[in-house]
């Protein structure tokens, strides 16, 4: 994963795992 994605997201210590999830979460939003 991008790490800017990371940062922006404030995920910076999570796995690749909790991004990747976070960032399903956040699609299913919108």
């Amino acid at each position: 994963h991008d790490p800017a994605i990371r940062k922006h997201l404030g995920l910076e210590k999570a796995s690749d795992a909790e991004v990747f999830a976070e960032i399903r979460k956040r699609k299913d939003n919108f």
